[in-house]
């Protein structure tokens, strides 16, 4: 399989088998800063620590939600 598809946000996209939670966010330019706070990441609906991300492999169907914090009111 070249390719495996995951959810990201409720969208399909795809990606090579076994990249890394922390490489497929950044190609797909939903982080571009690892270091940035307010950003939280859950995978199959468990949250991900963010130490956790560049060793979390990514399988065929999973889903992965990105949470970002807004300040304002």
């Amino acid at each position: 399989m070249s390719h495996i598809n995951i959810s990201l946000n409720g969208e399909q996209a795809n990606c090579a088998p076994n990249t890394s939670v922390l490489a497929f966010l950044t190609a797909q330019g939903v982080i571009q800063d690892t270091s940035q706070d307010g950003t939280a990441v859950a995978k199959n609906g468990s949250i991900l620590a963010k130490p956790l991300w560049g060793d979390s492999h990514l399988q065929h169907n999973d889903k992965l939600d990105v949470f970002t914090l807004v300040a304002g009111g």
